[in-house]
């Protein structure tokens, strides 16, 4: 199906994104900032405010992102059950909740608790954003539908950030907490009065579906979950993606894992932590769109292994040059990394996904989050133990170096799963319009 619509004689114009998918979007901007305006300083936090070392620590979040990454197997396809609606209304909820515990209770069983909150409520919410994106962008535009869904994760982590450093420097760290509260009390309030999925009856689907616009496929009873669930794990090339693709999570964590405890004890706690972060998201907010109509051509499995590689030059680039220059410099070249890498998996992973179970395949999408985020917690606690001490000299080259060796590594794996897995040949129909390429 065409993306372009009749527009008049011997004219035709694109078919607009729908409201619902706008909505959405907003939705996501609150989350993210919410999320990353607690998960920037989350590390700092519980090392200096709870009282974590730094092995703690490391376990901590890495089972942190496993948690938040893995429960969306199972709540992406309780979402195509309960609705995106309610599965919306749950994961504010969950998060006011999370958030106000962390603030409220700055102990060891007050942060565990508050951080395995903020997983679960995530877990709702993950899959169903990209799921809708997946769902409501007209046919044709899925590209630029996730290329507005990635521009849309870094506003809200540059404002989430930028709301965290103001609070932070006028009141304390534990008082920017509320930040996050209030926006998911806002994000509860409009996901309640302003998400509401299309539901059209059969005749004017087909109508609907003919002029490209946003249809809710009609609600069947679900398939049971494992069955789903299993049914989807025998695709092998799909199972072997996302273990491959789990390195480069790995390096993405290291900027909340490794970096906010990195540069609190090689600059001090004066070094402009929150404004350094900001580079990667700002960039991508400005620049996505933009990179995503360039490289939407390139076949998708090389350009996420492209997109690998510069993530390793990133982290080569922040242990070989300890500097604020050499961080702010990093921050930039993942950004690159990302706007090349990030599109492409949301757009890949969901072309796996038959029409009603878009949010479990999304959740399966975020499966390597959890793998990589878990392992890079551990190898983090432990790299920074041994090179980046409280006292004594630091080695930061060690430390960026082995993530680098790593992302190497997974984008020589997925330059082989692209040799191994060809993307099939597109079945050529006489008189249909040309179709935007597939991911490969």
């Amino acid at each position: 199906m065409s993306a372009l619509t009749a527009a008049g004689p011997g004219v035709k114009a694109l078919v607009p994104f729908p409201r619902v998918f706008w909505v959405a979007i907003g939705l996501e901007v609150l989350e993210r900032l919410a999320f990353y305006g607690v998960y920037i300083n989350l590390g700092v936090y519980l090392t200096q405010t709870v009282g974590l070392s730094d092995k703690e620590n490391g376990a901590l979040l890495g089972l942190f992102a496993l948690v938040r990454a893995w429960l969306p197997v199972g709540t992406g396809a309780l979402a195509d059950r309960l609705g995106f609606r309610r599965a919306l209304l749950l994961s504010f909820a969950f998060y006011v909740l999370a958030y106000a515990a962390l603030f409220a209770f700055p102990s060891r069983v007050g942060a565990w608790s508050a951080v395995f909150g903020m997983a679960f409520a995530g877990a709702f919410l993950k899959p169903v954003i990209p799921g809708a994106v997946r769902r409501y962008a007209p046919a044709g535009r899925e590209t630029q539908g996730f290329s507005i869904f990635y521009a849309s994760v870094n506003a809200g982590s540059v404002v989430g950030k930028i709301l965290t450093k103001i609070v932070r420097t006028l009141v304390s760290l534990r008082a920017s907490m509320v930040n996050s509260v209030v926006a998911c009390v806002v994000g509860f309030a409009v996901a309640f009065l302003a998400f509401f999925e299309p539901a059209i009856g059969a005749p004017r689907a087909k109508a609907a579906e003919a002029q490209g616009e946003a249809v809710t496929p009609p609600r069947k009873p679900a398939a049971a979950f494992l069955p789903s669930l299993g049914a989807a794990l025998t695709d092998r090339r799909l199972v072997i993606f996302l273990v491959v693709v789990s390195g480069y999570y790995l390096l993405i964590e290291q900027f909340y894992q490794t970096f906010p405890v990195y540069i609190v004890r090689m600059f001090g706690e004066s070094a402009p932590r929150e404004e350094i972060t900001l580079i990667n998201p700002l960039s991508i907010a400005l620049l996505q769109v933009f990179v995503g109509r360039v490289t939407k051509r390139l076949p998708a499995v090389p350009a996420m292994a492209f997109g690998v590689l510069v993530g390793a030059l990133s982290m080569a680039l922040m242990g070989a040059v300890p500097t604020l220059l050499g961080a702010a410099g990093s921050f930039f070249v993942f950004a690159l990394a990302e706007m090349i890498y990030s599109p492409r998996y949301y757009e890949y992973v969901s072309s796996f996904a038959p029409k009603g179970r878009e949010g479990l395949y999304m959740g399966l999408g975020l499966v390597p989050f959890g793998v990589g985020g878990l392992v890079g917690g551990v190898l983090s606690g432990r790299l920074i133990a041994a090179h980046l001490p409280k006292v004594g000299p630091a080695q930061p080259l060690r430390v960026w170096g082995t993530y680098a060796v790593i992302g190497v590594v997974c984008a020589a794996a997925l330059a082989v799963y692209a040799v191994v897995f060809p993307p099939p040949p597109k079945p050529v129909v006489e008189g249909a319009e040309a179709e935007p390429d597939k991911p490969s």
